[in-house]
């Protein structure tokens, strides 16, 4: 079996790479001349060959893990330098769809793998044999090789610690669902519904470390007892003033007008307004931004003196 070229050395390709070599998979990383990521990976007891002579390896198989919108300039560069049926492997949708791969780079073999985790999840889970999911799709894949293609992909998912599927999808399904989920609940309403959660119980004289607790700790809590048990058994368990609240906070917050920005946020992806808005934004100052504004908030000092004695990391 010829080595499999992780490309980028981040906090996702961290996690492939240590993963795969946890299962006995030969990689090696691929990295550009000036990446400071060189001798960590090195450090790591990694081979790490450079982008500008991705050329003179021989491996039928890269999976694509530096940042989405750095995807384009990547494929552009290696793309006259492999040979035709080369197989490029994406962990989301979302550059292959909006930028049109399948006709930029023909000569590739487009193929998705998902997985439903963030880094530091999908090497937890592996290290201790948890469950995860994926996502994959070959539909770029000709029918007679499709078979073979599937094949490589539950492969490659078993080896970075995927248990459950990997479920057959698109790129399109998995870009727009993966989108919306992280902005109608993940990376919204449950981050900004809890910095606002504490700072209302702060504003009412609430001692800091008790709406920590109850505003930010528990979040995890609850998620895990909704994923492990399900709805009904989860709205079995709560309290009496649980469940009369929870309802009580629904009707309110949860109206039409909610319901219109959801179908808002939706309908600005499933158009695709939503991937004009990401091209040409400068990433690193938005990201420089956010970090900025959290940094100023109290919950965040809190976080990191409570932390240690409250999460197992």
């Amino acid at each position: 079996m010829n080595d499999i070229v992780i490309i980028g050395y981040g906090s996702q390709a961290k996690a492939w790479a240590h993963n795969f070599r946890d299962s006995g998979r030969n990689i090696k990383i691929a990295l550009r001349d000036s990446s400071e990521s060189i001798s960590v990976a090195k450090e790591k007891g990694f081979k790490t060959i450079l982008l500008s002579e991705i050329e003179t390896e021989v491996s039928s198989t890269y999976v694509l893990l530096t940042p989405d919108h750095t995807h384009l300039e990547t494929l552009e560069e290696i793309y006259p330098k492999l040979p035709v049926g080369t197989n490029i492997i994406y962990a989301h949708g979302y550059s292959y769809t909006a930028f049109n791969f399948k006709e930029k780079f023909s000569n590739f073999n487009h193929l998705l793998l998902a997985p439903k985790a963030i880094a530091s999840e999908l090497r937890f889970q592996y290290e201790n044999k948890g469950k995860l999911g994926a996502a994959y799709s070959v539909e770029d894949i000709p029918k007679e090789n499709s078979k073979s293609a599937t094949e490589l992909i539950i492969s490659i998912a078993r080896d970075i610690g995927i248990t459950a599927g990997p479920y057959e999808t698109t790129f399109l399904e998995e870009t727009n669902a993966d989108l919306f989920s992280e902005q109608s609940l993940l990376c919204s309403i449950l981050p900004y519904g809890a910095l606002q959660a504490y700072n209302k119980l702060r504003s009412k004289g609430v001692k800091r470390e008790i709406a920590y607790l109850e505003c930010w700790l528990e979040v995890k809590l609850i998620a895990d007892a909704m994923v492990k048990m399900g709805p009904v058994e989860f709205f079995k368990l709560i309290s009496p003033n649980a469940l009369l609240g929870g309802e009580k906070a629904q009707k309110l917050l949860f109206d039409e007008e909610y319901d219109k920005k959801l179908d808002s946020l939706l309908n600005d992806i499933w158009n695709q307004d939503f991937f004009t808005e990401c091209k040409g934004l400068d990433f690193n100052t938005l990201r420089s931004s956010v970090l900025e504004r959290w940094a100023k908030e109290e919950l965040t000092e809190t976080h990191n003196e409570l932390a240690p004695e409250l999460i197992n990391k």
